[in-house]
């Protein structure tokens, strides 16, 4: 039994690429009208023979050592590399990119592919340092193609040990060359950046910092939800209610999902300000485009302040009729509860709690990208590391 992990089908790939490369090497050799170097052969012949006796590890050094490097066959050697690194294998693959770059003669773009690939292999060990600096050095040299790469893995490295200054001074990078405006994804990961650093700004609290941060992510991608979210905390904070409101009131024109998340702020400033017939009429305004759950469960709550329960419970039976929604039946319980009395209250009291406790259970927030599900609300996705996926679940058990 082979003990390094290797199936059969993995060796059978590995010495395919390999003969293949080989192969290359020889015709390149051919055409090139020079002597084919004597110790391939024997080199080849022995490598196999480890194949055979089941000793992989010994093989494909052998096969390493042996194969000649040039433009055609650093294809195999960068393929055998990426192979192995994703076999978890990374020891192996560095050492296979730092062979490369220790032969004499490798031409710059050819260095500058092995290079890329090492850093690779240094972030998949979790060598973040060593990667981050290698990847430093090549931005200001590197050809187009590979500088792009470069400032995309240095993104993700800053995202990872939340620099966010520097991804955000790599994202202007990413751009600097490029006179058109960024990508759409460069675009929303940079406000975000933005917004990562105004929070940081308000914990320590300088919120004029942190103001100023939260326009730039506006200015930057003017989809910022989280910028106007986090500037209508801080203005309601501040007792800045009516720069609150004009804030939170962009998020529907933004992305109508993340209503949920804007509402109870608008609530508590437009409350603050004793303006509930203005928070009457924005939440009516707002259910003629918006048919969730949280516009709906926020006008009843208006509802039993303004005219008492019968209003509240008349208007959520009402609307669990057209649009049914466990987290509108348990608003629906809670207001019959506060009318009954006795056993009939007792009654809907527990049927009140088991709902609430299914409501816990289930997730409330899920990744439209990669379909991760949990319980509370994440800009960055933890399982695709995307940005700005993440929202609240719809239907009949959500909004």
């Amino acid at each position: 039994m082979l003990n390094t992990g290797w199936d059969v089908g993995m060796l059978v790939v590995i010495f395919m690429a390999i003969a293949i490369g080989y192969w290359l090497g020889r015709r390149a050799s051919r055409k090139l009208d020079i002597e084919e170097p004597s110790h391939l052969e024997p080199h080849y012949i022995k490598g196999l023979n480890y194949l055979l006796n089941e000793q992989p590890d010994a093989a494909i050094d052998t096969f390493i050592d042996a194969l000649e490097v040039n433009s055609e066959t650093l294809e195999t050697h960068l393929a055998l590399g990426n192979l192995l690194r994703k076999r978890g294998e990374v020891g192996r693959a560095i050492k296979i990119h730092q062979n490369l770059l220790a032969r004499p003669g490798l031409p710059d773009y050819h260095a500058q592919q092995v290079q890329l690939e090492l850093a690779r292999d240094y972030i998949k060990s979790g060598l973040l340092d060593r990667a981050e600096t290698l990847l430093q050095e090549m931005v200001p040299v590197a050809a187009a193609d590979i500088r792009t790469a470069c400032l995309r893995h240095l993104i993700e490295i800053y995202r990872d040990e939340k620099e966010w200054l520097r991804a955000i001074e790599a994202v202007n990078q990413l751009a600097g060359r490029r006179f058109g405006r960024l990508p759409e994804e460069w675009r929303v990961a940079q406000g975000h950046f933005y917004c990562e650093v105004a929070e940081q700004a308000v914990q320590r609290g300088d919120y004029l910092a942190a103001r100023r941060h939260l326009k730039a992510a506006l200015n930057v991608d003017r989809g910022a939800i989280r910028a106007n979210l986090l500037l209508g905390e801080l203005e309601l904070q501040q007792g800045s209610v009516r720069d609150a409101i004009r804030a939170l009131k962009q998020v529907p024109q933004q992305n109508p999902d993340y209503i949920p998340q804007a509402l109870p702020l608008l609530v508590q400033a437009y409350t603050q300000q004793g303006r509930q017939d203005s928070l009457k009429r924005y939440l009516l305004e707002l259910q003629q485009g918006y048919q969730g759950t949280s516009v709906a469960l926020a006008l009843s709550d208006l509802l039993a302040v303004e005219e008492g329960g019968e209003s509240a419970t008349g208007y959520m039976a009402q609307r669990l009729n057209s649009r049914p929604s466990l987290p509108g039946l348990g608003h629906l319980l809670k207001y019959k509860a506060q009318q009954e009395s006795g056993t009939a209250s007792e009654s809907l009291q527990l049927t009140l709690s088991l709902i609430n406790k299914l409501n816990e259970a289930k997730p409330g927030y899920r990744c439209t990208k990669c379909g991760f599900s949990g319980h509370q609300l994440h800009w960055l996705c933890p399982s695709c590391k995307s940005w700005g996926t993440v929202k609240t679940i719809k239907g009949v058990e959500g909004e």
